[in-house]
Formats: structure tokens, sequence, C-alpha cells
């Protein structure tokens, strides 16, 4: 088990993008947070001190598993470098 949740800050959509933006447009930073007592969830605070209240679980991600890295793995996002420092 990784032991980590990753959860990511929201980007605002930008006006002026005419088609919708995809959801990997709207992931911001991914953060990794210690998990809930579920092991599942992310727990209130964020390796780098954010509190995780209003970033949503990054998508792909499953603290469950063992071996593997704390981010999920989608191409082009991006990782919190004091968060990875942490894990």
């Amino acid at each position: 088990m990784n032991g980590y949740a990753a959860v990511h800050e929201v980007v605002a959509s930008p006006p002026h993008r005419p088609a919708g933006p995809t959801a990997r447009d709207l992931i911001g930073t991914v953060h990794a947070a210690e998990t809930d007592d579920s092991g599942l969830r992310a727990g209130p605070v964020t390796l780098c001190g954010r509190s995780t209240a209003g970033m949503p679980a990054a998508p792909g991600d499953r603290p469950g598993e063992p071996g593997d890295a704390w981010w999920p793995q989608i191409s082009g996002i991006r990782i919190c470098a004091a968060c990875d420092r942490e894990t």
C-alpha cells in the first residue's frame, strides 16, 4: 500500500475556450495526503500543509494498491514537489 491519497486543485475553466474543457484541463497541481481511517480517502491536510477541503480525488488514484506511486498515472499532470519529497 502506498499509504497516500492523491487530490488535486481545481482549475477554473478559461472563458475564452470555445469547446468545453476536458477533465484533464481542470486538474491543477496534484498533492499527496495521508489516507483517512478507511485507507481510501484523503485525510484533512496534504503533505505540504494545504487543506484537502475542496480538493477532489485525482482521477485514477488507487491508494490501496501495493507498489504504486502516490500520484495517478495521467500524462501531463503537475505534481506538488513538496508533497513528493515527503513521500
